[in-house]
């Protein structure tokens, strides 16, 4: 079999078809194959090629009530959505790209060792600054020094 022949779905918009709720894991029908986990006689995945378990979810609503029913915001899983559409059921009010904004500056900030502050960042990005402090809450990411 060619596996240049599978059509994969793309369920989430980071580009992967499956999340595995075990451990925390995108990953691709191709993936899937390869790790020869795939049931070849009808392309369904069974079993996630990282970690083996069989608890995974193929669609952005599963990921939504997952979410819900373990109260987790799906700010957590930014990467699964539209990168300009806001992230669906989130408290933060935030847009996937606006979330991978906060966390690269924050990273590139943290590096260089300069002060992290939700009203610097905002004021850098030109975001509001309760979406900025609403992602922070939801990431867990701290403040670090004096505004510059």
């Amino acid at each position: 079999m060619n596996i240049t022949n599978v059509k994969e779905n793309k369920n989430f918009a980071n580009g992967f078809d499956y999340f595995c709720v075990e451990c925390g894991k995108f990953f691709s029908v191709k993936a899937a194959f390869f790790s020869a986990q795939l049931d070849i006689g009808t392309l369904e995945v069974e079993y996630c090629p990282y970690c083996g378990e069989d608890n995974f979810l193929d669609s952005i609503s599963e990921l939504i009530d997952y979410c819900d029913e373990n109260d987790t915001d799906t700010v957590n899983f930014y990467n699964a959505f539209p990168p300009d559409e806001l992230i669906p059921q989130s408290r933060t009010g935030a847009t996937p790209l606006q979330v991978e904004w906060i966390v690269d500056c924050v990273v590139n900030d943290k590096e260089k060792k300069l002060p992290v502050t939700i009203k610097s960042l905002a004021a850098q990005l030109g975001y509001d600054k309760k979406v900025v402090a609403a992602v922070f809450e939801e990431l867990y990411i701290t403040e670090t020094g004096e505004n510059r």
